[in-house]
């Protein structure tokens, strides 16, 4: 078993800026969440900003300032210094466990996108889907067992390739599309209906949390803070960078998919080439459409890359605490957890059969993505917490980037903000996000997943051993 101080000396300082900036933004940055968007109308102006000012920013201030205070295992280790090992590892059990559900979901999008190269008849096809979340995934899995240099160009050259790429073409065609005189699907009215969510419909909330899913992970990317070159410096700069990165692309892209697509004809899942589609048979380039649809599920495949080691390498690190068996704590020459990647790709293609009992993909992907904000809320209220309470605990840790507003009140009115944001999320999360679900069934169902999401890390805390703990964690 590799030690961190080997690991250390063949990966540390590796990671500039630029690749650190397109590493978290691949972890949220894709067209997935584009069609979900669209289907709220302009309504999607009001949802994005409460999603960048309530939601994505508290993140970025809040983890740059505790990933240069502790720049050392990401989650688990501020928490850990916060309130305990116990509470160290269920934020980061959280933190992983969610992945399971929200890769799942993204590889769902990045299927629906592939068929479009073969058969666009196949986007609803349950088993195609999970076939090509199978291959994805574990493809991806093997890759990234090379190490993070790896996992950085793949991450960059998703990113660019596949989203920034397709973006562009998306957002600059449907201005020549707009320009031409061609249809806009886009209710433009001028009123407070059409641009607020007055009527509070339980749909309208749900879709909202396509938003928030839509940016939340950017705090993972400190699980590679010793991996950064001067991370006091370059982490706060690669975090804000790949925000604002987010906001503007997601925004204009959510735009164009809805003046594009009619919304009775929009697919939640593959709409961004459903948008994509149409642009480019206005113009009789239908030759594109598949290589299109390729790149943008090649996009999606690089997010998945990146999420594939991010949070495992923190579950890792709370495992050579003491709380995973020895067996679980094995890395390879590159320094990657390599047993515990191979078992997330177990568990995860568990999760994946799921398509093959709901009856509708585009049910299943909701279902994945309420489950994992239900359970990635609860870490986020347990991470605002402990920065508000390592301020106090350890005011004199020296922070290289610190929250803007004076000793306290600024880092009150941020992390407030953000756990309050994260809590109406977490009530949103058990409405059911479709008209063919039993809303109590639903409810049922997710306080179960979260029961037993909690109960698992404090078992496995307490049936912890001594013998398990690695003589040189730090």
């Amino acid at each position: 078993m590799s030690s961190p101080d080997a690991n250390d000396s063949g990966q540390t300082r590796n990671i500039g800026v630029l690749p650190l900036m397109f590493m978290t933004a691949a972890l949220f940055l894709t067209l997935r969440n584009m069609p979900m968007m669209a289907d709220t109308g302009l309504r999607m102006v009001f949802y994005n900003a409460i999603t960048v000012f309530a939601f994505l920013i508290p993140i970025a201030l809040v983890s740059a300032e505790l990933a240069t205070a502790w720049p050392k295992n990401g989650v688990f280790h501020w928490v850990e210094t916060a309130f305990g090992t116990r509470w160290g590892f269920t934020a980061v059990w959280l933190q992983w466990v969610q992945s399971l559900f929200g890769i799942t979901s993204i590889l769902s999008y990045a299927a629906a996108s592939l068929a479009y190269v073969i058969d666009p008849a196949l986007a609803s096809n349950r088993i195609f889907i999970v076939a090509v979340i199978l291959v994805v995934y574990w493809a991806a899995t093997l890759l990234n067992l090379r190490g993070m240099r790896a996992s950085a160009w793949i991450s960059s050259i998703c990113l660019v390739a596949g989203v920034l790429l397709p973006t562009t073409l998306l957002v600059i065609m449907s201005v020549l599309y707009v320009i031409q005189g061609q249809p806009v699907h886009l209710n433009l009215a001028m009123t407070a209906d059409n641009w607020l969510p007055l009527d509070s419909s339980s749909q309208n909330m749900v879709l909202f949390l396509s938003f928030i899913f839509g940016v939340v992970g950017i705090e993972v990317s400190a699980s590679h803070a010793r991996e950064v070159h001067n991370v006091r410096r370059n982490y706060p700069i690669a975090v804000f960078g790949a925000a604002i990165l987010g906001f503007v692309l997601t925004l204009l892209g959510g735009l164009a998919v809805a003046i594009v697509v009619p919304l009775d004809h929009l697919d939640l899942v593959s709409g961004s080439v459903q948008a994509l589609t149409v642009l480019l048979h206005t113009w009789h380039l239908d030759g594109f459409v598949a290589a299109m649809a390729l790149l943008v599920a090649l996009g999606a495949a690089g997010q998945v890359s990146t999420w594939v080691v991010g949070p495992v390498k923190g579950l890792w690190a709370a495992g050579r605490a003491g709380i995973l068996p020895t067996g679980l704590q094995t890395t390879n020459q590159w320094g990657v957890p390599r047993t515990l990647l191979l078992l997330q790709a177990c568990l995860m293609s568990g999760v994946a059969l799921l398509f093959l009992l709901v009856p509708s993909v585009d049910t299943a992907f909701l279902i994945l993505t309420s489950a994992a904000v239900i359970l990635y809320s609860i870490m986020y209220l347990i991470l605002f917490a402990a920065a508000i309470r390592l301020r106090y605990t350890h005011a004199d840790t020296p922070r290289p980037y610190r929250v803007p507003g004076g000793r306290t009140w600024g880092l009150w009115l941020v992390a407030g903000t953000g756990f309050t944001t994260t809590l109406i999320c977490l009530a949103i999360g058990f409405l059911p996000p479709g008209t063919g679900i039993s809303a109590d069934s639903y409810m049922l169902a997710m306080l179960a997943i979260l029961a037993a999401m909690l109960a698992l890390p404090l078992l496995i805390y307490h049936w912890r051993r001594p013998a398990w703990a690695a003589v040189d964690t730090e």
